[in-house]
């Protein structure tokens, strides 16, 4: 099982997905957002991703609904995700 996989079955863990591999549009107009505070906000909602879909696996896990091993590279990917966005945010 991969990350696309989980995706592909849960709009939530596709969300979130999308919104730590930078994919998620944001309207900042609609937001009313000022630019000096979204490379911050942009940055919290990486590391909400990050955590919300970690959670997420480890809760499968638990109930045995996806393997270890699938889990563990799962994790790793999350882990290279997060790491490359949040190099490009805090640039």
């Amino acid at each position: 099982m991969t990350l696309n996989d989980l995706a592909a079955r849960s709009s939530s863990f596709n969300m979130r997905l999308h919104s730590l591999q930078g994919i998620s549009i944001i309207n900042w107009d609609k937001m009313k957002i000022p630019p000096k505070d979204r490379p911050a906000l942009m940055g919290k909602m990486h590391r909400d991703a990050a955590t919300w879909l970690y959670g997420y696996i480890a809760a499968l896990v638990d109930r045995k609904l996806v393997d270890a091993g699938d889990a563990e590279r799962m994790y790793c990917e999350l882990l290279y995700l997060h790491e490359k966005h949040s190099s490009v945010v805090n640039s």
